[in-house]
């Protein structure tokens, strides 16, 4: 069966924004992020493009296509547990070993971080060339192999043609985070920061070097799949989430829309987003500080 063709580039003001499909297997949050996203960011369909998928990573349609996927858990890039072990499965079983992409990302990261990623960041790993195998047919050629590569494996699972893992730790190893209390928008944050710079990066080597691939070989990363950050394990609450997430594609896409102002700010100017952030948890912990007191 051939694959579907490659989506093309987002259609918005800023073009080396990515595209965002969000994950979202537990129904609830669907009417929770539409809301929020109406209440914090109501131009957000014409500056960033967003899908919202009712599904897990192991049952996604056949037409989905992405080129990054999102690690939402540790800062060892340890992908066996929770979502990361849906990703090793998906990309490495049964052709491969299950930690050969845990391999990959941790030579990767010990080469910049020396094996540990501090969480709230986020860096971009390639895929090892034994699981972009399918990288080809994404382009439109013929491998020979109905199926075979990262488009879907042997037992018809999409793999969507990914080439790039984004680790974006939420925390250290498995525990609880609501401590950390802005941690989600600072991994937003640091996803766009690392692949709106990719993009550019790559849309100016290109230019430079009338190919179609930057300098070093590297393709755009034109769309990301993603699921919620921090609400298994690290215990966010949804809406904590939602809120952040929102806040974070809102922020950015205005420092992007405004650098003259955010390439200068002043006390004065960050009073706003910051409150808004702010506005994510405090709410959260006056009420389990009311709970407290009436408990005792």
């Amino acid at each position: 069966m051939p694959p579907a063709p490659a989506p093309p580039p987002p259609t918005t003001p800023h073009p080396d924004l990515p595209s965002l499909t969000i994950l979202l297997h537990d129904p609830s949050y669907i009417p929770l992020l539409k809301k929020t996203l109406t209440t914090h960011f109501p131009s957000h369909a014409s500056k960033i493009p967003l899908t919202i998928l009712d599904t897990s990573l192991g049952c996604l349609p056949r037409t989905t296509r992405f080129d990054c996927i999102v690690s939402p858990a540790n800062s060892y890039a340890r992908l066996d547990g929770a979502f990361d072990d849906a990703i090793s499965r998906l990309f490495c079983l049964p052709e491969h070993e299950y930690n050969t992409l845990t391999r990959a990302a941790q030579q990767a990261v010990y080469e910049r971080w020396r094996g540990y990623v501090p969480p709230g960041t986020c860096m971009l790993v390639r895929f090892p060339a034994e699981l972009e195998r399918g990288a080809a047919v994404q382009e439109g050629e013929d491998d020979g192999e109905d199926g075979g590569g990262n488009e879907w494996n042997t037992k018809g699972k999409v793999r969507g043609g990914c080439k790039y893992l984004a680790l974006c730790p939420t925390m250290r190893t498995p525990e609880n985070v609501v401590w950390d209390r802005e941690v989600v928008y600072k991994c937003v944050w640091a996803l766009l920061c690392e692949v709106e710079g990719w993009n550019r990066r790559v849309r100016g080597e290109k230019r430079g070097s009338g190919s179609g691939t930057g300098a070093r070989g590297d393709s755009r990363i034109d769309t990301v799949l993603m699921p919620p950050l921090a609400t298994g394990v690290g215990g966010v609450s949804k809406e904590r989430w939602a809120e952040q997430f929102v806040l974070a594609l809102k922020h950015f896409v205005d420092a992007l829309e405004r650098p003259e102002r955010w390439a200068s700010l002043g006390w004065g100017d960050v009073v706003g987003e910051a409150r808004e952030v702010e506005g994510t948890w405090r709410g959260e912990e006056r009420a389990q500080k009311g709970k407290g007191k009436g408990g005792k």
